[in-house]
């Protein structure tokens, strides 16, 4: 049997993945099928059979199988049983995984889904029966569920008969779901043949550690930051994240301001990439996320009743966290860190995420930037490009950028952009991408200023509307792709949350969520509390935040609160970007209908880019020129080395100094 020419086709899927199952002796039990490279799933009495106990022998069998793909060409893989839930008098059970010793070459896993009602589905399965030895399709329908959570698999017209003994273990393709919803079981009741499957929540629920294997999350993180635990699931930044970290753990300077334009990675960047670093070699790391409000002191109180463990509650709490401060106050970071987490010698990386936003508060500076700078303590703090500018005259800021790298973020290459794109699916090895998809995307990708948000939402879209095992090219389309994916999304979830009647409140919503700056260039995303709110724009809030456009957080100190769920969101959301223009420019009129207020601001980000990237060359060779006229031996000293003597790499370097 030659399978379908079309490689994505539900023939060549099942073709590649269908295994024959059989003992060492070549007789054949049935078929199983591949659902990761390593396990074979089947049933329970087809490994029975090619391995010869009697039937009523209720454990796992030991001994060898020999597994091969009758349509797909020679290859031969011995297994062993890991899983197995025997057939059982009520008619449940009837599952083995089997585990390859070694992948069989080329074969590739079939992707599994649950179905949700199965009535009436036109499925198709392949069996290896003594007729057909080498494969023999049957069309079917799925027809209700039995006592036993199984489901009827009866013929597609009435002249078909229940399938035979040679289909037992197959997989069951659902030509509606466009992937395999069960496995095939072929059982003999008051004898009378009849054929059944069981579905997927079933192979689950009888064997749990399937639930990975069968029902895989999504690899995707869409507009979410990725975090210190999702360091293994990070890709494409490996050379930048390694050089920021020699940086701070090896460098001459105590801290490093990554700074980028919004969109281009930053606080991924340090907290997946960079934290994990400078965790293995020793530091415990504290993460302030600025928002505007929080006075640093109290966030990095709170962030060490965290780290110290399960704390107190209510009034409790609240002492905790003033006893915190005055640890902080007495002792500064180090010192209160030290007492809080019981380590007198301990050294911290603290991440100042998104650090544009910190409140312009002078007595924290000796907080968060000691004077002289204590040895155990490391700084990283993103910053916005933006921001760059004004930042040296930030009573915060100031001092930070004084005694810090600055490393410009450059965009990604094609190169990792297919690692972020790529990767991902290596761990879930039953999807792929249609042909050509991936080239298309790496296409729209590298045009767009602040891509990687854009490009994480319509990854993570095509992962929820994935088909046969495949990203498909014709959702890609039907999303909007990168450039259009996160703007539809957004203004559908807008229009089905904020009705005629409630426009009002949305737009006021809209604007809460939004502030400009001091320095700044553009509205900056910002946190509000149910309070603030009040409850109409907070039930707005909730609706938009069941479609991922916003994100509902809080704690006990501010209680319930919204904020966007990226800052991608003000340029690619027509309505707020209209509202983003009216808080840049507070006296005039909106944008009238047609206008793009986030094309302009799209426009002034890549000339800042620009500018910061002209600035950065004319650092380096201003220092360069310096060196090779003021000290030629210290020139000799430095060759090859960049202008703040370490090695030049994809992030350029650029220090600052506070003004004097």
């Amino acid at each position: 049997m030659t399978p379908s020419a079309d490689e994505g086709s539900p023939d060549a899927a099942l073709a590649s993945a269908v295994v024959r199952v059989a003992g060492t002796d070549g007789t054949v039990g049935g078929v199983g099928f591949l659902i990761a490279p390593d396990l074979v799933i089947t049933c329970a009495h087809v490994v029975r059979d090619a391995l010869g106990p009697p039937r009523e022998h209720t454990g796992a069998p030991a001994g060898e199988l020999t597994l091969d793909r009758p349509l797909a060409g020679p290859g031969r893989a011995a297994a062993e049983v890991a899983h197995w839930a025997p057939p059982r008098p009520d008619r449940t059970g009837d599952i083995a995984v089997l585990r390859l010793r070694e992948p069989l070459p080329g074969a590739v896993p079939l992707a599994m889904a649950d179905a949700g009602s199965l009535w009436g589905h036109p499925v198709r399965v392949l069996g290896l029966t003594r007729a057909f030895p080498d494969g023999v399709w049957h069309a079917g329908r799925l027809r209700g569920e039995s006592a036993e959570n199984r489901v009827r698999l009866s013929a597609a017209d009435r002249r078909g008969g229940p399938l035979e003994h040679g289909f037992s273990g197959g997989p069951v393709w659902d030509e509606q779901a466009g992937a395999v919803v069960g496995m095939v079981v072929v059982a003999e009741f008051s004898g009378a043949p009849q054929s059944f499957a069981i579905p997927t929540e079933s192979l689950v629920s009888e064997i749990p550690a399937l639930a990975g294997v069968l029902r895989p999350a999504s690899p995707f993180r869409g507009l979410d930051t990725f975090r210190e635990p999702d360091a293994d699931g990070y890709f494409g930044r490996d050379a930048e994240a390694e050089d920021i970290a020699g940086l701070l753990g090896r460098g001459d300077l105590p801290g490093v301001a990554l700074t980028g334009p919004s969109g281009c990675g930053k606080s991924s960047l340090a907290l997946a990439g960079v934290a994990p670093r400078l965790r293995a070699e020793g530091y415990e790391v504290l993460v302030l996320r600025a928002d505007g409000d929080t006075p640093p002191r109290t966030a990095l109180a709170a962030e060490l009743l965290r780290l110290a463990g399960p704390g107190p509650h209510g009034a409790d709490r609240g002492a905790a966290l003033r006893g915190l401060e005055e640890e902080l106050n007495r002792h500064g970071l180090v010192g209160a860190a030290r007492r809080a987490l019981g380590d007198p010698a301990g050294r911290y990386l603290l991440v100042l995420d998104q650090a544009e936003q910190l409140p312009a508060v002078p007595e924290a500076a000796g907080l968060l930037f000691p004077d002289p700078h204590p040895e155990a303590l490391r700084v990283l703090l993103t910053l916005r490009a933006d921001f760059l500018e004004a930042a040296p005259s930030h009573p915060l800021l100031g001092p930070a950028l004084g005694r810090a790298t600055v490393r410009p973020l450059l965009p990604m290459t094609r190169a990792q952009l297919s690692e972020v794109i790529l990767r991902p699916l290596d761990r879930t090895p039953a999807v792929s991408y249609d042909p050509g998809l991936v080239h298309r995307v790496l296409d729209d990708a590298g045009a767009e200023p602040g891509a990687l948000p854009r490009l994480g939402f319509v990854l993570e879209r095509l992962w929820d509307e994935r088909a046969a095992g495949r990203l498909r090219f014709t959702s890609y389309e039907e999303l909007g792709g990168v450039s259009g994916a996160l703007g539809r999304h957004a203004e559908a979830a807008w229009r089905a949350c904020a009705g005629p009647a409630d426009r009002e409140e949305a737009l006021r919503l809209l604007t809460g969520l939004l502030r400009l700056p001091p320095g700044g260039q553009a509205p900056l995303r910002t946190t509000l509390t149910r309070a603030e709110a009040g409850e109409t724009r907070w039930r707005i809030a909730r609706a938009l935040a069941e479609r991922r456009i916003l994100v509902l957080g809080g704690g006990p100190e501010r209680g319930p609160t919204v904020e966007l769920a990226h800052e991608a969101l003000i340029d690619a959301w027509p309505a707020l970007a209209r509202q983003a223009a009216v808080r840049e420019s507070p006296g005039a009129s909106p944008p009238r209908r047609g206008e793009d207020p986030a094309r302009e601001r799209r426009l002034r980000q890549r000339a800042l880019a620009v500018l910061g990237a002209l600035l950065v060359i004319a650092a380096v060779a201003s220092s360069l020129l310096y060196l090779a006229t003021t000290d030629p031996a210290r020139e000799l000293r430095g060759a090859g080395r960049s202008a703040v003597g370490q090695p030049v790499s994809r992030t350029a370097t650029m220090p600052l100094k506070t003004p004097t």
